[in-house]
Order: C-alpha cells, then structure tokens, then sequence
C-alpha cells in the first residue's frame, strides 16, 4: 500500500541518490554528488534557506527522499517508479538515456531536478504574476538552459524568490544566479514555464525553437511537470484552452469566468498594493488616531465592475 505524502515533517530531508540505468551517466557519482553538495551550501540555501543532506545509496531508507537515475521512462514503469515513494517520500528520476539523446547533461538534469524537488517536493505551488496568470514555482525551468561548473562538474541555473516577485521593476533585483534573467515570471529564449488560469494547465516557450525541441526531442513522460499539468487539468477537465503555441498575453485572455476574474483583479490589486506609496504617510502605522483627517485610502482599481474584463 502506497501511503499518502509523508514529507516535510518537521526536519529537512536526507536525499539517496540511486543508480539503476545500464547507459553511462558520462559523469562519476561521487564527483556529481560532492558538486551538488557546494551547489547547495555555497549557492542555493543561502539563498533559499532549505538544505539537505546527500548520500548515495541503492538502498533508501523508508523516510529518504530519492533522485533515482534510469535509462528512460518505459525502465521506470517497468521498475514500478512514480511520483511518490510507497513510504510516501518525493521521488525524482533523471532518464539518463534519453537525456543525453536530447544533447543534454546528465549532471545538469540532476541538479535540475534537485534544486526543484527540494523547494516544492509535490510539486503543487504556483505563484501570481501581475497578469493574473499563475506560474508553477519550479527554480529552473524558465533558466534550464543555463549552466555553470562547480569543480569541473556542469551543474544548472536556478531562479531567485524574487523571479515570482511580480512588483519589482525590471532590473532592480538579481532574478537568478547567472544573471541573466532581467524580470520577473521572464522566460529566457531556451526555456519554459508552466501557467495556469485558474482552470487548466499548460506551457509557454521562451522560443518556437525550444517548442519544437520540447515536443519533438525532449522525453517528458513521468516527469514532474508532466505530474503537475495533470493534477492541475484534472481539476478543471471542463475547460479546454487553445492548442497552438499561446503566449502569457493570449492566455490572459482566455480567463474570462467569474472565478478567473477574481483571481485576476486579486493579483492586479495586490501588485497595485506593492507599488503604492503609503497612502496614510507619516507616524506609527499601527497608531491610526495620529493620522490627519484629510488622510485616506486610494483604490488602486478605480471605477468599473470588477468582473468585466
């Protein structure tokens, strides 16, 4: 029997990594393993303040997470792998065959999916840009095409909380890692995103290009956005978006329900709200009788029926 998920209790996570594909990794595991361990201390907890221990091992222990190597999704079936561990801990698997098919690195998909697991292991947060739309809080996606080198080891880019920070102005603030990220919610040209409505799920491109390699050369069988669409679209089967390639602008406007019009003035009003100077200026905010009596509030959402996009 397959529990329900059992992580995040109380204590951060010791995560296995176990080998069982027969392609080659083109990378030792230890050495992968130790880059890992630096990416997270000197790079990654600092900045998102989650760390974990991490250890090699074919043999996880019921209460372990687990990053599992494997030739390709059809091993992972027959091998009865999922998204979930039968103890009910996270598992990510990283198809070793058909990563280096896609002209990949072994050693950049695994930080990929490390990095990820590790803020959202059910893989089940979004965040609301200032469009309305949410964004699947995964650290690389947008930036998966970058990479950088931590002792010879190639390892990926990764976003920083304030990418899913919608109010800052472009450049303001450091994005990602590399730097190459210049605003909030931005997809870089060999990247992508998954957004919702509100209804149904699905994906954006930072370029045709990477369309086309995503659907034509990349394997996403059993991967965790795979998972995260599902559960999303299952949730909302009634809805049915476009089928071509449909950008953040185009989504937008296909929100057009009561509950996406909520949902869509709510991140509009919250991102007015950042932005505002304070309208009641001046003393202890907490001391509202010291206020003068001309101070007042100002709808940042003047005039109209809310609804009526």
């Amino acid at each position: 029997m397959i529990r329900a998920a059992a992580f995040n209790q109380g204590k951060f996570p010791t995560i296995t990594f176990a080998n069982l594909a027969k392609t080659p990794l083109e990378v030792d595991l230890k050495k992968l393993v130790a880059a890992l361990e630096k990416q997270l201390e000197r790079d990654f907890v600092p900045i998102w303040g989650y760390p974990a221990k991490l250890q090699i091992s074919d043999k996880p222990k019921p209460n372990e997470w687990q990053i599992v190597f494997l030739d390709d999704s059809d091993a992972a079936d027959a091998l009865g792998y999922h998204d979930l561990t039968k103890d009910g801990q996270p598992v990510s698997k990283v198809f070793v065959k058909s990563t280096i098919a896609a002209g990949e690195k072994v050693s950049v998909t695994t930080s990929h999916e490390l990095l990820e697991m590790l803020i959202d292991p059910g893989a089940q947060m979004w965040a609301q840009g200032g469009n309305g739309l949410f964004y699947a809080y995964e650290m690389c996606d947008a930036v998966e095409d970058g990479e950088y080198e931590i002792d010879g080891i190639a390892v990926s880019n990764f976003v920083y909380p304030s990418f899913f920070e919608s109010w800052h102005k472009p450049r303001s603030v450091q994005f990602d890692h590399l730097n190459k990220v210049s605003k909030p919610f931005q997809t870089l040209k060999n990247g992508y995103q998954i957004v919702s409505n509100g209804s149904a799920a699905r994906e954006i491109f930072g370029s045709r290009h990477k369309e086309r390699h995503f659907h034509e050369v990349e394997d996403r069988t059993m991967h965790r956005s795979e998972y995260r669409k599902r559960i999303a679209n299952v949730r909302a089967a009634r809805v049915n978006l476009p089928t071509a390639l449909v950008t953040e602008t185009r989504l937008a406007a296909d929100t057009r329900t009561p509950r996406a019009a909520v949902l869509h003035h709510a991140g509009r009003l919250l991102t007015e709200l950042a932005a505002m100077v304070d309208p009641l200026p001046g003393g202890d905010p907490f001391e509202l009788a010291r206020r003068g009596p001309e101070s007042r509030v100002v709808d940042p959402l003047p005039g109209g029926d809310p609804f009526e996009l």
